[in-house]
């Protein structure tokens, strides 16, 4: 293990996690043995030693063990658990782990135009599969995306990297049926990548607005609206706390994965719905989607964040009513 993490401290920290966010099962409430999961927190301690690990690889691999070794269904809710813990881990194992002299500041981190610079420089820009004439930047496994959470703590999961079932559904089907929002003002959600706000652009909308929370959400769109030669108006903000906005259509991927965000989510469209704005929900029949509110108008077999790209799963877009 590299000599400046200390191993000791990360080792408690890491099985710490396994036992009290992860435990997939309820070892905790079992009152288990407090050494239960020693074996997997030396494998991922390993794990978290190298560079180049990523979020999406821990949780992979506590997906793998939850259902390897512990017979579990690789359900939604166990891959959010893991995706979690998988977060955490990597946010605490930053604090024991490389110091690079890359010439990557803190500062630099927190700065637009150095994000943007190092999403450009770092991340490969890729056709997206099933959708002609849409490319965006998309991690890989050299794409170094610790670096940007090793310089910013408030560096969270990179979901903005990454394909995501609803949104390809959504894209498709904009391509697929663009009287949908064609001349309309419409505003992407929890954009992401703004793989959703980019297809209705292409598809005639007069106005598209992208909003997610994560500024590095927004320079990703930044970048791959400019790539694929459409206006969108990209914005930091989490738009469920206020009033409807002044669109037409809203689209909505990829956010009904945890139950608190889902009832947030519903909500606002609820308020929305009752101004007349239209909705469309793309989603890969997450737990927590609101099936009976919903009405299903297509789907598709899509791949979806945190499986293996080349299987798909089937997805839908559906009215919201």
């Amino acid at each position: 293990m590299h000599d400046q993490i200390q191993s000791g401290e990360a080792f408690e920290q890491v099985r710490t996690i396994l036992l009290q966010e992860w435990d997939p099962i309820g070892v905790q409430d079992a009152q288990g043995p407090p050494n239960e999961y020693d074996g997997y927190a030396e494998e991922i301690l390993a794990m978290l030693s190298t560079r180049e690990m990523t979020t999406e690889e821990i949780a992979a691999h506590l997906l793998q063990m939850a259902a390897d070794h512990m017979a579990l269904q690789r359900t939604p809710a166990l891959r959010t658990l893991c995706t979690h813990a998988a977060e955490h881990m990597m946010r605490t194992s930053l604090k024991h782990g490389y110091r690079e002299t890359s010439g990557f500041s803190s500062a630099d981190a927190k700065s637009d135009d150095r994000i943007r610079q190092f999403i450009a420089a770092n991340l490969p820009v890729l056709p997206v599969p099933g959708i002609a004439g849409i490319r965006l930047h998309r991690a890989g496994p050299q794409s170094g995306l610790r670096r940007l959470a090793e310089r910013d703590p408030q560096f969270g999961s990179p979901y903005w990297a990454h394909y995501w079932g609803g949104g390809l559904v959504l894209a498709r089907y904009l391509f697929d049926r663009p009287e949908s929002v064609a001349g309309r003002r419409v505003l992407d959600l929890g954009a992401g990548s703004g793989i959703v706000g980019i297809a209705a652009a292409k598809v005639g909308a007069a106005e598209v607005y992208a909003a997610d929370i994560d500024p590095y959400a927004i320079a990703a769109i930044e970048l791959n609206t400019a790539l694929n030669g459409v206006t969108v108006n990209a914005t930091v903000a989490d738009l469920t706390q206020g009033e409807p906005p002044e669109v037409d259509a809203i689209c909505v991927g990829d956010l009904f994965y945890e139950a608190t965000l889902a009832e947030k989510v519903t909500a606002f469209l609820d308020r929305c719905l009752a101004q007349g704005i239209a909705i469309l929900i793309g989603d890969p029949w997450r737990a927590h989607l609101p099936k009976s509110r919903l009405r299903l108008l297509a789907e598709y077999a899509v791949p979806d964040f945190g499986e293996d790209t080349t299987r798909t799963r089937p997805a839908g877009v559906f009215a919201f009513a």
